[in-house]
C-alpha cells in the first residue's frame, strides 16, 4: 500500500482522558478511507490533528507533499463555517480568492461545481437564507472549489433528509471519480461509510486502536441499486460485527 497519509505512535489526551495512547494508521492515496467507531474515539479529534487545528502530545504523522492550498476540510459544524455577511457565491468563490485566482476562473470553477451538483442556489442571497440541508451542500461546494487533493469531511450527510444525502454521496463519487483526491471521511452511519468507502477502519474504545479494516470491493459508481446487492450486505455485516465487537451491542 502507498501510504499516503502516515500515522505512528499518535498520543492525544483531553482533561486526562487519554484519547490516543500509540495509535497507528496509513491511509492509502487516491482512495475513499471512512473512519467508523463509537462516540468518544477520537475520530474527529484525529482528523483535527491531521489538519494541523490540535496539537498532538507524542507520536508522528506525516502528508505526502501537503499543501495549504491542496486541502480542504468540511467540517461537522459545517454553519459555523459559512460566512454570514458574504454571499453565496462570495463564500464558495472565497478560497479561490485568497489564492488571488482572477473572477474569470472563479466564475469558471463555480459554474463547473454547479453543473457537477446539479443544484441552482441564488448566488446573490446569504448563507442564512438556506436551509440546513441547503447550506451543506454550500460547505461542500466551497470545500471543493479548489480541487483539493486531499480531503477531509466529518458527518458531512447529517443535515440531509434522506433523498438528498443520497444525491449528496452520488455527487461526491462523481467529483471523485474526476479528480481522485485521498479522502478521509468519519459518520456514524454504517450504509454511508460502504456506499462511499474502499476501505472502513473501525475505532476501538478510548484510548483508541484500530480495531479491524474492511476492504470493500464494491466497484465505482456506486448507485442506489448497489444498496441492494448481496456484496454490498456482506461488506456493511462485516462493519457491524466488528462495530459489536467494540460496544457490546
Amino acid at each position: 500500500m502507498n501510504a499516503f497519509i502516515s500515522v505512528q505512535n499518535l498520543k492525544k489526551s483531553f482533561n486526562n482522558t487519554e484519547v490516543f495512547r500509540d495509535f497507528s494508521i496509513d491511509v492509502e492515496q487516491g482512495k475513499i478511507t471512512a473512519i467508523f467507531g463509537p462516540n468518544g474515539s477520537g475520530k474527529s479529534t484525529l482528523l483535527n490533528i491531521l489538519s494541523g487545528i490540535t496539537t498532538k502530545d507524542g507520536g508522528q504523522f506525516e502528508i505526502e507533499n501537503f499543501n495549504h492550498f491542496g486541502f480542504s476540510y468540511i467540517f461537522q459544524n459545517y454553519r459555523e463555517s459559512l460566512l454570514p455577511w458574504r454571499t453565496n457565491f462570495e463564500n464558495v468563490a472565497l478560497p479561490l480568492e485568497i489564492q488571488k485566482k482572477s473572477k474569470q476562473e472563479i466564475k469558471k470553477k463555480v459554474e463547473e461545481l454547479q453543473k457537477l451538483f446539479e443544484f441552482k442556489f441564488d448566488w446573490e442571497n446569504y448563507p442564512y437564507e438556506l436551509s440546513g440541508g441547503q447550506q451543506q451542500i454550500l460547505a461542500f461546494m466551497r470545500a471543493l472549489v479548489t480541487s483539493p487533493k486531499v480531503l477531509f469531511i466529518d458527518e458531512p450527510f447529517s443535515a440531509l433528509d434522506y433523498e438528498n444525502n443520497l444525491r449528496l454521496r452520488e455527487h461526491l463519487q462523481k467529483y471523485y471519480l474526476k479528480y481522485t483526491p485521498t479522502i478521509l471521511l468519519i459518520t456514524h452511519n454504517i450504509e454511508e461509510a460502504v456506499h462511499l468507502a474502499e476501505k472502513i477502519v473501525v475505532f476501538s474504545q478510548r484510548p483508541t486502536k484500530v480495531l479491524e479494516v474492511i476492504e470493500n470491493p464494491l466497484s465505482y459508481p456506486r448507485t442506489v441499486q448497489s444498496l441492494k446487492a448481496e456484496q454490498f450486505h456482506q461488506v456493511k455485516d462485516k462493519v457491524l460485527s466488528a462495530f459489536q465487537k467494540v460496544t457490546n451491542l
